[in-house]
């Protein structure tokens, strides 16, 4: 038994110096402030409440008997600031300065008159409530901290800023807990809309409107927000001339925005050719609130009008169109020429032509043919008419002439064009050594040939004409025929046939043929010549012979009579 007692006594002894030697904390007696009970267990925190001039707050301090890791391992904790979410391991604490000792210090060093009862009226109004033994507290936990502001009478001053605008109106005072009108007034600026206020605690306010906010002095500025909400001005807009030119356009503009200035204006123009738009041109503005005036030359030919676009900094936008300018640059076309009869013809040429006045390179009418016209190659106007016209020679213009065609457009363009005719309409000549006709029923039929020899002269010249031409076609070709029963048989010498391969305006031609040489058995009904010009005309002529005539018609003419008729 004294063995035991002797170690127990020993086991104190160790205890007892282990106590004066290592700190014991709450935390590792179990005691951790849940679990807790203030008075109950074996640590003690104790409330402090205190007025920290420097804060201008009624801050906490908490005591403990032992030190607590909550605490940073010490018995102390004074909370300075309200986001000092440190930990109070305690459900039951105790009361060391009332928050009433606190109130009366802050009114002595903070220059304050409050009431207890006002602050704890506050308090209250703000979510906190007392324990029951002097010790506040607040949903979720204990009131640590209290900044004066929330339990002083608080105003501030309510400043109107015009934002580069005039007519701001005078400033007011907000008082806590007082509902505020603002202001009705507005303030005004060229070329912008005023829309709400833009307060500098945050928010937008209407003149007129409530305002509650409440805080410590200083100045909230209720800025103004204008919203530029008026399309840029067109004070001028033109595109000339507004009829057929043959020079060129002219577009010009005058536009400003003295809200949020002008950012970009776009030129576009809209063909009637090709039915398209194309842009112009583009200018950008860094918000430019001067006039801008510009004038542009068009200088392509067409049919336009235009479409200008203005566009604000703040987007909004003006669009304007413009007359519609008429540019014709091209000359007209003369069309039908190429259709008249250029080579040697019997038949009178017509000249017959139209104008037509496209824009260059494309199908749709310019400014239209005023007049086309011909001349002749004296400068005498034969035609005339508004598009077409056309002319029929006469026999005034037999031979060679030139023609000139002159077609003018409405805005004075002109196109000529030339063309040249050889018209003959007079048979070539032929003359020879018959001495009479013969007649049958009163009708010549023949000439007689004397001597049975055919001597004939052939010629296409100009004086056989009653129109005096400058010149004729020129014999093409020649034949002799001699005829019996209908039926022609060509006679092929060098003295009876002949071609010419061009056209000789003053051909001539013997023909030679000696009937008794060359058939002296035979008897033909006659002789038939055959002359043929460059224009077509056709010469014939019959001849008989002394032959012919007694084998046809049974008779002979003495070479001394003259023109007979035979039945």
């Amino acid at each position: 038994m004294r063995i035991k007692k002797s170690i127990l006594v020993l086991f104190a002894m160790l205890l007892m110096s282990f106590g004066f030697s290592i700190t014991a904390y709450a935390d590792d007696v179990g005691d951790t402030g849940g679990t807790d009970g203030g008075g109950s267990g074996t640590n003690v925190y104790t409330f402090y409440y205190s007025y920290d001039a420097g804060k201008d707050a009624i801050v906490l301090t908490v005591n403990c008997l032992r030190p607590i890791n909550d605490f940073g391992n010490s018995t102390s904790h004074t909370f300075s600031s309200v986001s000092d979410n440190t930990y109070i391991p305690s459900s039951n604490p105790r009361l060391g300065s009332s928050l009433e000792s606190a109130i009366s210090a802050m009114d002595s060093y903070g220059g304050y008159n409050l009431s207890v009862s006002d602050v704890k009226a506050k308090l209250n109004a703000l979510g906190y409530y007392d324990g029951g033994n002097g010790i506040w507290r607040r949903s979720g936990g204990y009131l640590t901290y209290i900044d004066a502001v929330k339990i002083r009478p608080k105003k501030h001053t309510v400043h109107y800023d015009a934002n580069g605008g005039t007519g701001a109106p005078a400033d007011q005072t907000k008082k806590e807990g007082i509902t505020l009108t603002l202001r009705s007034g507005k303030p005004t600026r060229v070329g912008w809309k005023f829309k709400y206020w833009v307060a500098s605690i945050g928010g937008h306010y209407s003149p007129g409107g409530s305002y509650t906010h409440d805080q410590d002095g200083g100045v909230v500025t209720m800025k103004a927000h204008w919203k530029d909400e008026t399309a840029p001005k067109c004070s001028s807009f033109y595109a000339i001339p507004n009829y057929w030119s043959a020079g060129n356009g002219t577009i010009g503009f005058t536009v400003q925005d003295q809200g949020s200035g002008i950012s970009s204006i776009v030129l576009e123009r809209y063909s009637y050719v090709n039915g398209r738009w194309s842009t112009v041109s583009s200018w950008s503005y860094n918000g430019r609130t001067s006039a801008i005036s510009k004038t542009l030359s068009e200088t392509q030919e067409g049919v336009f009008y235009y479409r200008l676009t203005i566009t604000d900094a703040a987007g909004n936008s003006t669009v304007k169109t413009s007359q519609t300018i008429y540019l014709d640059h091209s000359n007209p076309v003369i069309h039908g020429l190429g259709n008249t009869v250029t080579d040697w013809t019997n038949i009178a040429p017509v000249i017959s032509v139209n104008g037509t006045d496209y824009l260059s390179g494309t199908a749709y009418t310019g400014s239209g043919c005023a007049s086309i016209s011909i001349y002749d190659d004296q400068g005498v106007m034969v035609a005339d008419g508004g598009s077409t016209t056309s002319f029929t020679l006469t026999g005034k213009y037999e031979g060679i002439h030139t023609w000139t065609v002159i077609c003018i457009d409405n805005v004075g363009h002109r196109s000529s064009g030339s063309v040249t005719t050889k018209y003959d309409c007079t048979k070539p000549g032929v003359d020879g050594t018959e001495i009479t006709d013969v007649l049958l029923n009163g009708v010549m039929v023949s000439g007689y040939c004397r001597d049975n020899i055919i001597d004939q002269h052939l010629d296409d010249e100009a004086w056989r004409s009653v129109n005096n031409p400058n010149c004729t076609s020129g014999i093409r070709a020649l034949m002799l025929y001699k005829v019996k029963n209908g039926v022609r048989t060509s006679i092929r010498t060098d003295r009876t046939q002949k071609s010419f391969s061009y056209s000789d305006t003053h051909s001539y031609f013997d023909l030679y043929y000696d009937i008794n040489v060359n058939e002296p058995d035979e008897a033909y009904d006659y002789y038939l010549i055959v002359v043929e010009d460059y224009a077509g005309n056709i010469t014939t002529k019959k001849l008989t012979s002394q032959m012919g005539v007694l084998k046809r018609y049974h008779t002979s003419i003495d070479r001394n009579s003259y023109s007979q008729n035979w039945n």
